[in-house]
């Protein structure tokens, strides 16, 4: 592949709808859209001109349209609220990338729980003013110092290190138009996404906290260190971005294939997203 092919293939690239977020539902649609397509344009060239002429022009639209799909993860615009308004939501519910509601029992029998962790960790303990857990003494103060030298630091290395990949194998998908920031592997996929800066920074600070105090996690998988440092974020108590004031508010967000109701913790001042849980 030419480099001026690569530079065109990843400027149209759309990793919130592709690899590990592509949505599957939109894809299907889509395949059998491009499938009509291709064949009502074969054999609109074909009756003008020749059999041969027709099948050589459908199989070159279905070849670009395939080709779109694959980089975008939808030919046609609008795919995604098609799907969400139209489609079950049960069968959405299959192929959601979000994280399903877990119930208290399903917790205290999962085999991996992040609450468990802090706690049997001490990073968290009971409240002493209310039935909740809170950040063990020091620990605040702590997570703040590795807030700081965080947002001092070269993004994209810390990523890296977090997600254990070399440097030049990464790419932040920061776009301003987007809320979340997405890190894209050198494959073309999504190797990990944040709701915001704002987020980004206090799991790799929230991280640098962990590996201190925690013996076993340097040992323990990317997934589980993710959802670890995401559970940490509940904890915050002013924004790690605009060091402004939180709040948690019910809203509704849009997922990859359908929309559901959240707990959302946001920073007042600058309005980043700190953290998502089912409602």
């Amino acid at each position: 592949m030419s480099t001026a092919l690569v530079r065109l293939v990843d400027r149209v690239r759309q990793p919130e709808y592709t690899g590990a977020n592509r949505c599957i539902p939109c894809t299907i649609v889509n395949v059998v859209l491009a499938l009509a397509f291709a064949i009502a344009v074969g054999g609109v060239v074909g009756i003008v001109g020749r059999a041969a002429t027709g099948a050589l022009a459908a199989t070159a639209v279905l070849v670009v349209s395939l080709l779109t799909i694959y980089v975008r993860g939808y030919l046609v615009p609008g795919t995604p609220t098609f799907t969400k308004r139209y489609f079950p939501d049960r069968v959405l519910a299959w192929f959601d990338k979000e994280p399903a509601p877990v119930s208290q029992d399903d917790e205290q029998t999962a085999k991996f729980d992040p609450e468990r962790i802090l706690v049997d960790g001490g990073v968290t303990v009971p409240c002493e003013d209310e039935e909740d857990l809170c950040l063990a003494d020091g620990f605040r103060d702590r997570w703040r110092g590795h807030v700081v030298d965080v947002r001092q630091g070269d993004r994209v290395e810390q990523v890296a290190a977090f997600v254990e990949r070399d440097p030049e194998t990464i790419t932040l998908d920061d776009d301003p138009s987007e809320d979340r920031i997405v890190a894209v592997g050198d494959e073309g996929g999504a190797v990990a996404h944040w709701e915001s800066e704002a987020a980004l920074v206090a799991d790799l600070a929230g991280a640098r906290l962990l590996d201190e105090h925690l013996p076993t996690w340097a040992d323990r998988p990317l997934h589980e260190r993710g959802q670890i440092v995401g559970g940490l974020r509940a904890f915050l108590e002013t924004c790690p971005a605009c060091d402004g004031r939180i709040s948690i508010d019910e809203e509704t967000v849009e997922s990859c294939c359908r929309s559901y109701e959240v707990y959302a913790v946001t920073c007042d001042d600058c309005g980043a997203r700190l953290l998502e849980v089912s409602a």
